[in-house]
């Protein structure tokens, strides 16, 4: 066995994977690198499906393609460490391990009508978390009902799916992390939330044992790399890159910059009252220090925004888009606000819907690109305020944080020095640093990623607090679908 590690990053519309040599100096060596895009089906309006069996496969290439790329095998890897998707929900048969319906993406909204019952039953629920999803199989899959009869029917998210395949079924486990986004995580308990589960009739069995974020419990069938290679860390997207960031201590919080954006903020051993529209999520349990908290928010679109954009017309892609905007020192009162899909934290308005606005016969396309960067960045302000970290800097990650003019708005707009991570993949590297961490627990737990060249503030403070009040006046009553 080497000391190489893999790292398997599987998102909603992409994965990727990293073979990641440690270094005492430079946190990490990325020797190879593979991304493969998923497909996503939208067979109705508010459902969101994907194909279990793509997840695995698309998987395995990028694996392959990683320690490929990187001139290695897979015996020269120490241990593997996977971060996926949360609240997407699979559903499998014990015995065939065989898939029994298409995977419920955390977007799908087909459970909307009995998540309002038991809302009104007293149970603060929503069609996110893989609870929804489960229920709606035990209510209208034929073949989910008879696996539940048959006492065969097996329940996850997709981090139990890519482990139960990539060891040829032997290991079905998750982390409190990926169990805190289904709903039924119980965290004063550490485990199920047994009651909750046999009321709303899903059985314990059906559920993954909850082990910890860091440590090994198997490894890959040989037949798949190459060579087996030891199962050593598992992590929700966005716990992983909290870890990457260095996230250590109460107070500190990290900005994920992707299709959406995220804000964490550890809230420490227990978990914290949520601030308006947030949620109190598990982030990780560790060999040493146990089980740690954080309250997460959310942009609902952020790059997508910007794919928006691209899809206008405005620009061939996303860095065209970018090039186009910094062609204007602002946007001339053009104003962009990403509601999309609603607005996230701290709002929490499902019919909120974006809006265009400040246009005259001298508005351009520069300036309506500027508008858009200068959006998304007022979102996540409008987070981090929310949440109210005690971190001196704003940590970033994610694809979106390769922007230089992304990263220089939101530091004008908080204030704040903008620290971007070395290395975007945060989520990847967070991975390899838990699995790392689980061959080593005694060990100081890696950054891996490392700290990249700061951004300072260039707007005055008088000139931000402005931009700021011009956007809360806009935000949120302008946005609701029956506004005028």
């Amino acid at each position: 066995m080497g000391d190489l590690l893999l790292a398997l990053d599987l998102g909603t519309t992409g994965v990727r994977a990293l073979l990641v040599e440690p270094a005492a100096k430079t946190g990490a060596l990325v020797r190879g690198r593979r991304y493969r895009p998923l497909p996503v089906a939208f067979p109705a309006p508010g459902r969101v499906e994907q194909d279990p069996e793509v997840l695995f496969s698309r998987s395995v290439e990028v694996l392959s393609g990683a320690l490929a790329e990187g001139g290695a095998a897979a015996s020269d890897v120490a241990a593997l460490g996977i971060a996926t998707q949360r609240a997407t929900a699979l559903c499998w048969d014990a015995r065939s391990g065989k898939p029994l319906a298409p995977a419920l993406g955390w977007q799908d909204q087909r459970l909307a009508t009995g998540i309002r019952k038991l809302r009104e039953a007293g149970l603060p629920l929503s069609t996110q978390p893989s609870l929804a999803k489960f229920l709606w199989w035990l209510e209208e899959e034929p073949a989910v009902q008879a696996a539940a009869r048959a006492g065969t029917l097996r329940l996850g998210t997709p981090d139990v799916w890519i482990q139960h395949r990539l060891s040829g079924g032997a290991v079905q486990v998750t982390d409190p992390g990926q169990a805190g986004c289904t709903a039924l995580y119980d965290p004063s308990a550490g485990d199920w939330a047994s009651g909750l589960a046999e009321s709303l009739g899903i059985d314990l069995a059906a559920l993954p044992a909850i082990v910890p974020t860091a440590g090994v419990v198997g490894e890959t069938a040989p037949g798949i790399l190459g060579a087996a290679v030891s199962l050593a860390a598992r992590a929700g997207d966005q716990q992983a890159a909290a870890f990457a960031a260095g996230l250590r201590a109460p107070g500190q919080a990290k900005l994920t910059l992707g299709t959406a954006a995220m804000v964490d903020l550890h809230t420490g051993a227990r978990p914290a009252t949520p601030a308006p529209g947030t949620v109190p999520l598990p982030l990780w349990r560790l060999p040493v220090g146990g089980e740690s908290h954080c309250l997460e928010g959310h942009v609902a679109t952020a790059g997508a925004a910007l794919e928006w954009g691209v899809g206008l017309g405005l620009a061939p892609d996303v860095p065209a888009l970018e090039r186009l905007a910094m062609h204007v020192s602002d946007s001339a009162g053009v104003v962009a606000v990403p509601a999309f899909q609603g607005l996230g934290t701290p709002h929490a308005l499902e019919s909120a819907r974006g809006l265009i606005g400040g246009l005259t016969r001298g508005s351009t396309a520069a300036e309506l690109a500027r508008a858009l960067f200068e959006g998304v960045a007022q979102r996540c302000v409008d987070v981090w305020e929310a949440l109210g970290p005690s971190d001196p800097v704003l940590r970033a990650d994610g694809g979106l944080a390769r922007s230089r003019l992304m990263l220089q708005c939101l530091a004008d707009l908080s204030g704040r020095t903008v620290e971007p991570a070395r290395e975007v993949e945060g989520t990847a590297l967070g991975a390899a640093a838990l699995a790392a961490l689980a061959l080593d627990p005694d060990g100081e737990p890696a950054r891996l990623g490392g700290p990249g060249e700061p951004v300072e503030p260039r707007m005055g403070e008088d000139q931000r607090c402005a931009a700021r009040a011009r956007w809360a006046a806009i935000v949120p009553h302008r946005l609701r679908e029956d506004a005028p």
